[in-house]
């Protein structure tokens, strides 16, 4: 249903019958795989089946993530033309809309910053990853934020190409992450962090933020994709 409701704002967002919109949420022990990723070589079907973790598969393309409750994911839905976004060009989109979020952790005392093509990284570890699309006349951008997630878990259930660890002269996943717990030695809650990228978002993008709830046609839409498409096992777990 999350997933869902990522593609419904910012197709409402498009047809102009919703403001533009961020969005922070969570999943639980979930893997998120990109729209043309193949789950059986992304992910170990095993280890998933151990840890009780789940596969789903978004709308948007890139790699697959590891979310669960020490996980913040965020979405920025415009309407296309936007003064932000202004080019339509996706690299882009990712380097200006991570600016927020790049902002926030810094105030916490995180040194990230935005490593194309799509990452937020300290001292080389990729802390955030994003993926974006240019579509339905919106722009949307959405990123994961690992804040203080089960990296242990993480590290079992995603496969990652040999060539990739080699590149990276590591052993293991695990060594090419690291949380925002890690990084500032405490422990921190979602909701800080939250708070943070929310003051980076009005910093960067000199834009004042309002709580709200979905509307009833983005809840609506939401119910008729998660029916459709993205409580579908074809969906999801293919090709």
């Amino acid at each position: 249903m999350n997933l869902a409701v990522e593609e419904a704002i910012p197709r409402m967002v498009g047809e102009g019958k919703a403001p533009s919109t961020v969005r922070f949420w969570h999943n639980s022990n979930t893997i998120v795989i990109g729209c043309f990723q193949s789950a059986k070589l992304e992910v170990n079907m095993q280890a998933c089946k151990e840890t009780g973790t789940e596969i789903v598969r978004r709308f948007t393309g890139g790699g697959a993530v590891y979310h669960d409750s020490g996980n913040l994911n965020y979405a920025i839905s415009l309407p296309k033309g936007h003064r932000l976004v202004p080019d339509h060009n996706l690299q882009s989109v990712f380097q200006r809309l991570s600016e927020g979020a790049v902002e926030g952790l810094r105030r916490l005392g995180v040194k990230a910053e935005f490593q194309p093509v799509n990452d937020i990284q300290v001292d080389g570890k990729k802390v955030s990853g994003a993926a974006g699309s240019i579509r339905w006349n919106s722009v949307f951008h959405h990123g994961c934020i690992l804040v203080g997630s089960d990296l242990s878990i993480l590290g079992k259930v995603l496969n990652v190409p040999r060539v990739k660890l080699e590149d990276k002269h590591v052993a293991s996943v695990q060594k090419r992450v690291t949380t925002v717990r890690d990084e500032l030695g405490r422990d921190i809650t979602t909701k800080e962090v939250r708070d943070a990228i929310v003051g980076g978002i009005e910093s960067c993008y000199e834009v004042r933020l309002e709580s709200g709830v979905l509307m009833k046609e983005e809840v609506r839409l939401a119910e008729e994709l998660y029916q459709t498409k993205y409580s579908r096992l074809e969906w999801n777990l293919e090709p």
